[in-house]
Formats: structure tokens, C-alpha cells, sequence
């Protein structure tokens, strides 16, 4: 698995990443994979079945993983950007006849891995193309004058209790 260069990209690789090692529709990122004898393809390879947010960081870091912390600059933006990305798609399109932010979509019954790699595949192509650069995605910050005295404050409104004597 490559590190991807953009959205398309990433939600190509978490699509990639279910269809090769299962899908956890739980809350979870990956599944917890109790009770097992150590002798599994999960155990053989370290790919965990993974929830869209677990394949969607699997896709950006080229593994299962947990935190973002101590992965490369710049990923942690792109995660955001491909999550808000999808979100996106997935209340404005919709995939298999349910539009919903990811987390409640993908978590509606009876869903099935087919269709989660095919939603994911439908948002790939309406990301936009352009490459991951810096923090992508991301609102730009408006920097807000701090308030430096009582008569910076807003006048009295609706939600203001009247000052006691």
C-alpha cells in the first residue's frame, strides 16, 4: 500500500483495505479480534478488519493504526479532510439508499461490506483531485482581536442577568 497523494487516493486504499481485510461495523477502528488461537490471517499479517475510520487511517499510514500522533506530518490533516470529504458525500449523495454521516451510516442494519467499498469507491470520485499539501481541507483560522477591557464587551443582551446592586 502506497501513501496516498489526495482524497480520491485515500478513499481508494480504505476501499482496498476492507476488501482485503474485513469490515467492523462497529465505533471501534478495528476490530478487537478476542478469542482467537494466534494462528489467523489478522495474527499472520497485523491488517486488522477495520471500520471505515480504521481503513481510512490504514489507507493514509499503510497500517492499522490507533493514534495519529506519531505518524508523518501532515497526516492527521488529511485524515480530517478525507473523513469531512466523506461525511460530505455520504449526506449529500448518499450510498445504498440511506444518506447519513459515516458513523450512523455505516453502523445502519443490514449493511454489508459490498456496499461500504462501494460507497467508499462513489466518494473517491467526487473528491476533489487536487494532492495533500500542508493542512488540507481545513478552515482557514480568523484571527480574533483579544479583548482587553470592560468596554470591549458586547452590550447587554438577551441571555445577560441584571447586575445586583
Amino acid at each position: 500500500m502506497g501513501r496516498p497523494t489526495g482524497i480520491p487516493d485515500t478513499l481508494h486504499l480504505a476501499a482496498a483495505y476492507i476488501g482485503r481485510h474485513g469490515w467492523t461495523r462497529d465505533h471501534r477502528l478495528y476490530d478487537s479480534h478476542d478469542n482467537c488461537q494466534r494462528d489467523c490471517p489478522v495474527h499472520r499479517t497485523g491488517m486488522f478488519p477495520a471500520s471505515i475510520l480504521g481503513a481510512v487511517r490504514a489507507a493514509l499510514v499503510g497500517r492499522p493504526k490507533w493514534y495519529l500522533t506519531s505518524t508523518p506530518p501532515g497526516t492527521p490533516e488529511a485524515y480530517a479532510a478525507t473523513l469531512d470529504h466523506l461525511n460530505y458525500h455520504l449526506s449529500s449523495y448518499g450510498a445504498a439508499g440511506m444518506r447519513a454521516p459515516v458513523i450512523p451510516w455505516s453502523n445502519a442494519p443490514r449493511r454489508t461490506l459490498a456496499e461500504v467499498v462501494a460507497a467508499l469507491r462513489a466518494a473517491a470520485s467526487t473528491a476533489p483531485r487536487r494532492a495533500f499539501v500542508g493542512p488540507v481541507g481545513l478552515a482557514p483560522v480568523v484571527p480574533l482581536r483579544p479583548r482587553t477591557s470592560r468596554s470591549d464587551r458586547p452590550s447587554a443582551g438577551l441571555f445577560d442577568l441584571p447586575h445586583s446592586a
